[in-house]
């Protein structure tokens, strides 16, 4: 940490012109975007001024923070040293002599390379560099974050501020933080420049709901805050990523067991620890640490469990009971484990399962789930009707010809003549002529690969069903989507070849002169040679 003093000695970034075009800054963009007293952003303001840009580099978008927070951890090997040596050299110039030439070298540096890969090496750097004066360091990185338009820039220079502390800038900070894109590297800055950072964190961590709540919960961990503890249990846990991510931490720390052990525990708690424990069991092993990493799991249960014999349950809160129930019926793993607690309290918990599962109205209530335009709700139920052994094909079909995207589920089946129907369906409404538009290497993602995504999931099914849906494995083989191949070669390949079309073959051999996938190639050509007969 460098502690700022200002004495700029007629050093001046602010009267260098700026080194990008645009006039759209990203804080400008956020801050026309906020919303004051809830979370998320103005519809637009997920989408940043440099979205095209990155977008048309990689050929899709990520998630706000998605990218930064599955490989951030990838950071700092020695394939970046070399990055981290070049901006230092940059930061080194610009901070002794302030000229528009070396703001650009310096700008140009940091929108070629992603923060992430760089900045932890970065900062040591500049930490131990006494040729950096601190105050030159940190007007260049609040210029940066203030006006540019590229997001790498913004983030390197969010990070800077967090290495310096005596500058004023955690509300300008606060702002980036609201778009997921930088709430990791704010939450870093608050730890490193802040005092009391845990306040602040808090304050961060309730207006977001993505990649970036789940890094503010890591940090959070440990915390003896009460408010913060209760915050963690009732709402910090939610994201809209994935609860499994988030769930441990919240439980431990928020406290969890003491909490049921306590008798202030109210409804809203009971369905908050329901959809923890949830998690926890749906989690195990990826993509965070899940019950095998909680010995007070079996007891949170049993506690849960008793609590809501006196409640008035809805169809979440028997999910919630039934997702406990599968895990008690597995025949090895953590419920198997005698250190976690499972075998002793396992006659009690199935005890409670069976009295709520015995309760009248199920049924009703999932039927009235499955009839709901709300779709949180018919997702709901479908769950329930499973574990309740009612059959939900037709509600899907059904909900599928009104123009709802449930192919997935609507191939969920053993019934050829349900089959037929679909892919009857498939062939009517799917632009197939469009989708057959020739072979490239696309990812499939974006809204304006719907119909294929739609293809694949009745595709990557049709191979259960050979000799069924020829018209779609034509149009799968010709996608530009290379996932729609790979699908349409594997359901071709489970048909006797005898009953192949007769212009299959020659659609597999003129395939392997312009398949751009070297692996969906060599796949056509083994399928062509009958070495690979049904997946």
């Amino acid at each position: 940490m460098k502690l700022l003093s200002f004495d700029r000695s007629g050093w001046d970034i602010g009267g260098v012109a700026v080194p990008w075009n645009s006039h759209s800054s990203i804080y400008g963009h956020i801050l026309a975007h906020l919303q004051r007293e809830k979370p998320g952003l103005k519809e637009g303001g997920e989408k940043l001024p440099d979205e095209d840009h990155v977008r048309g580099n990689v050929g899709f978008a990520w998630a706000p923070g998605a990218l930064d927070g599955a490989f951030g951890h990838h950071g700092g090997s020695s394939d970046f040293a070399q990055v981290s040596r070049d901006v230092l050299n940059a930061f080194q110039a610009l901070t002794a002599r302030a000229t528009i030439e070396r703001a650009r070298a310096l700008y140009s540096l940091l929108v070629q390379h992603s923060a992430i890969d760089y900045i932890d090496q970065l900062l040591e750097s500049l930490a131990d560099d006494r040729r950096i004066k601190p105050d030159r360091l940190y007007a260049i990185a609040h210029w940066i974050a203030l006006g540019a338009p590229d997001r790498e820039p913004v983030k390197t220079s969010i990070a800077i501020m967090g290495l310096l502390r005596g500058g004023d800038c955690r509300d300008l900070l606060l702002t980036l933080g609201r778009h997921e894109e930088f709430t990791l590297y704010v939450a870093t800055a608050l730890q490193n420049m802040e005092a009391d950072p845990e306040h602040w964190l808090w304050e961060l961590g309730k207006y977001v709901t993505g990649w970036g709540r789940i890094h503010i919960v890591e940090r959070l961990s440990g915390t003896d805050n009460e408010r913060v503890k209760s915050w963690l249990l009732l709402e910090g846990y939610r994201n809209d990523i994935m609860t499994e991510y988030t769930a441990l931490t919240c439980a431990k720390t928020g406290g969890l067991l003491e909490t049921l052990r306590r008798s202030e525990a109210d409804e809203q708690f009971l369905k908050s620890a329901g959809e923890i424990l949830g998690a926890l069991i749906c989690g195990r092993g990826a993509p965070a640490e899940g019950m095998e990493a909680y010995p007070e799991g079996a007891e949170v249960a049993e506690l849960y469990l008793r609590r809501l014999q006196n409640c008035e349950l809805d169809i979440e809160a028997f999910n919630a009971v039934t997702t406990i129930e599968s895990f008690l019926n597995e025949e090895e793993g953590e419920v198997q484990d005698v250190k976690l607690g499972w075998p002793q309290r396992r006659a009690t918990i199935l005890d409670h399962i069976s009295a709520i599962r015995s309760r009248p109205g199920w049924e009703e209530m999932v039927h009235k789930g499955l009839a709901s335009d709300n779709q949180q709700a018919f997702w709901n139920a479908t769950v329930a009707a499973k574990a309740l052994g009612i059959d939900t094909w037709e509600i899907y079909f059904e909900r599928l010809k009104r123009g709802e995207d449930h192919w997935y589920f609507a191939m969920q089946t053993d019934d050829p003549g349900r089959i037929d129907k679909v892919v009857q369906l498939a062939e009517e409404r799917l632009p197939l002529e469009a989708i057959a538009c020739g072979p490239a290497d696309e990812l499939g993602l974006g809204p304006e690969f719907q119909s294929h995504g739609a293809l694949d999931f009745v595709l990557q099914d049709l191979r259960r069903f050979p000799g069924k849906g020829w018209l779609l494995i034509r149009a799968g083989l010709q996608s530009p989507v290379t996932r729609n191949r790979n699908m349409a070669l594997r359901a071709l390949s489970a048909w006797k070849r005898e009953a192949w079309p007769a212009e299959a073959e020659f659609m597999l051999r003129q395939g392997l002169n312009h398949e751009p996938n070297s692996d969906t190639r060599e796949l056509m050509r083994k399928i062509i040679a009958g070495e690979i007969l049904g997946f």
